[in-house]
């Protein structure tokens, strides 16, 4: 269900999203209220009702708040990842000009390849099998050249010296996108859905006139929006909100500049 959820586009995600959280808290507001006229609730009773419908709903926008907060960090993160990976693959590529060796050219000519298959491989098959694809295949053999390349003067060795530290930081940059492949949900969003079930019950000592169930409706459309975007914030590899290479996407044209 949830894969079938990334296929979707933003719009039928967010309409399907808002849809039923209305449609849910609307028959668990009418359901209960009725229960509610079947035991004839005291007026104490539906006074305390709605102290713990207003605390209850405070604390459901408390979570929702700290859960996007906390997804709209990690998604962030990955999109830098990539562009701090894009930068120090520039300064690589920079190092490796001066360094004026035949060895430094063919691991030019392969960051430049590393490149292509980022932009054509896209995230999918990293998220199948991260380090099998082709993009750390091809990372991995330019992490074996550079440790490999031999330095015949101080300035090569300086150069040197950047370069590991470079393709070091790229290795991690790759991780921290590595470790965000797998689609799921994060465990808050059940305690916040169940939250939303306990404010409708405590809602529900209210009469249901069309006022009423208009502004109760624009709150678990509100609700249901906060979902949606947590969870595809989740995954920031898949789906609509999927991070795009925008610096591997400025290289590649950078290098078809230079080749040309």
């Amino acid at each position: 269900m949830i894969d079938l959820l990334f296929e979707l586009s933003l719009f039928t995600g967010i309409l399907i999203f808002l849809v039923c959280t209305v449609l849910l808290g609307a028959v668990i507001f009418l359901v209960f209220h009725h229960l509610n006229t079947k035991i004839n609730l005291s007026k104490r009773h539906s006074q305390v009702g709605r102290v713990l419908f207003r605390t209850s709903a405070s604390l459901l926008a408390l979570l929702l708040s700290f859960t996007y907060a906390s997804q709209r960090v990690d998604y962030f993160k990955i999109k830098q990842s990539l562009e701090l990976e894009a930068s120090q693959i520039v300064d690589i590529h920079m190092d490796l000009e001066l360094f004026d060796e035949p060895e430094a050219e063919s691991i030019r000519q392969k960051i430049r390849n590393y490149v292509l298959v980022m932009l054509e491989e896209g995230w999918k098959p990293v998220s199948e099998s991260p380090f099998q694809s082709r993009t750390y295949l091809f990372f991995f053999e330019i992490y074996q050249d550079i440790h490999k390349i031999e330095a015949s003067n101080e300035f090569q060795e300086q150069l040197k010296t950047n370069l590991i530290a470079d393709i070091d930081e790229i290795s991690d940059h790759m991780q921290v996108r590595f470790y965000q492949t797998n689609a799921e949900t994060p465990f808050l969003i059940y305690i916040a859905l169940f939250g939303f079930v306990v404010v409708m019950i405590f809602f529900s000592v209210y009469t249901p006139d069309k006022i009423t169930i208009a502004f109760i409706s624009l709150f678990n459309a509100f609700i249901g929006l906060v979902l949606y975007f947590i969870v595809m914030m989740n995954n920031p590899l898949i789906g609509p909100l999927q991070i795009q290479p925008e610096s591997f996407q400025i290289l590649k044209e950078a290098i078809d500049t230079e080749l040309n």
